[in-house]
């Protein structure tokens, strides 16, 4: 049987129809966030589970079932954590966002006439999702991987670029030789960070291209500089330290939370790099005043910082964590969490440049 057409439906019933699917897709989205923090909040897994449950009650009374196998997919996952057969982890949410964008972007392409509907790919998700409900133990966690894979291949263990191969060309004609040691010293940095050898490079194209597209308000040099410096105290906290940030003493806390200072200090006494100083000494600094070292609000908060601050968020949440081993997190999850800070803890102008940013460099790399 061919899959309905949006002609074959009342306009009346489609907008209700569009107007519940996007008061739905955002609940999903907050519960999701939600459970980023409190993983074992029944509440809000049932909370998800109903939005999920009324979508698909939706589309099986109006007949638009193509979508219904993912649909139960989800549910029957979320059953097994209502049940608590299973526990909430950032992995298998990072795959409930996924399958959840899948769908309601397919519903959206519906809505809006759009025929280019994968039934094969979609139904392979779907498989994927179904059977993720009925493993056990360590198949469930290695299920969850190979369809975060699968859902987000940027997500997959990617092999360590060496640095000569690097396109991250610095022409002397726009940078001068401060600069370059800068670079050179970041890229030393990069060995002992936690999210490993191509830090710089990713955090470079992305916060220039996001300059680029505000019209370049921000001095290249000055950001580049500010760029490459931020973190330079962080290399000399001990390594494996950086690993336990959970159990971090007060002590230690505390110096984390100093080291923005520590490079401030180091390069501020030069008139030259004044504005790249600034840049790094409120890149913690948040909107709504609940960042670090000042608590410094808004305007007070430098714009090349503003923009630092979600460059080093998206890099921070994309790259490797405890849970995932090798595996990096999916650039969703991270362009929905900072979106959802827009105006409280980032500013909201940056937030849409880099969601051009994004979407930018996502095209560049797909035609690779």
């Amino acid at each position: 049987m061919a899959n309905p057409q949006i002609e074959n439906f009342d306009a009346d019933l489609i907008n209700d129809l569009k107007d519940e699917l996007e008061e739905k897709r955002q609940g999903c989205n907050d519960h999701l966030l939600n459970l980023e923090g409190n993983p074992g909040d029944i509440s809000t897994i049932n909370l998800l589970f109903r939005d999920v449950h009324t979508v698909k009650g939706d589309l099986g009374i109006m007949g638009i079932s193509q979508y219904l196998p993912l649909l139960q997919g989800i549910e029957d996952v979320l059953d097994t954590l209502r049940k608590e057969q299973n526990h909430y982890t950032p992995a298998l949410g990072d795959v409930l966002l996924l399958s959840l964008d899948t769908t309601f972007n397919e519903l959206d392409k519906f809505i809006n006439g759009i025929d280019d509907f994968d039934q094969d790919e979609y139904g392979e998700i779907a498989q994927l999702i179904t059977e993720l409900a009925t493993l056990p133990g360590h198949d469930y966690e290695q299920q969850i991987l190979s369809v975060l894979q699968h859902l987000a291949p940027e997500t997959a263990t990617q092999e360590t670029a060496k640095t000569k191969d690097s396109p991250l060309t610095l022409n002397e004609d726009e940078i001068n030789e401060e600069v370059a040691f800068f670079l050179q010293i970041s890229l030393l940095v990069d060995q002992r960070s936690p999210h490993g050898p191509g830090r710089t490079e990713r955090m470079f194209e992305l916060a220039m291209n996001m300059n680029q597209l505000a019209g370049n308000p921000i001095e290249t040099s000055q950001l580049q500089t500010a760029l490459y410096l931020h973190d330079l105290a962080m290399a000399f906290f001990p390594k494996g330290m950086a690993k336990q940030s959970a159990s971090l003493s007060e002590h230690d806390w505390q110096w984390v939370k100093g080291h923005v200072k520590l490079v401030h200090q180091l390069i501020s006494g030069f008139d030259i790099w004044q504005p790249a100083a600034e840049i790094i000494l409120h890149h913690h600094e948040r909107l709504n005043g609940s960042g670090y070292p000042d608590g410094l609000k808004e305007n007070a908060i430098s714009e090349g910082a503003k923009l630092l601050a979600i460059v080093d968020t998206f890099e921070a949440i994309t790259q490797t964590r405890p849970y995932q081993q090798s595996h990096q997190r999916p650039m969703i999850r991270a362009i929905m969490e900072i979106n959802q800070q827009a105006g409280s803890l980032f500013c909201p102008i940056w937030v849409e440049h880099f969601n051009q940013a994004v979407k930018r460099l996502h095209i560049k790399k797909a035609k690779k």
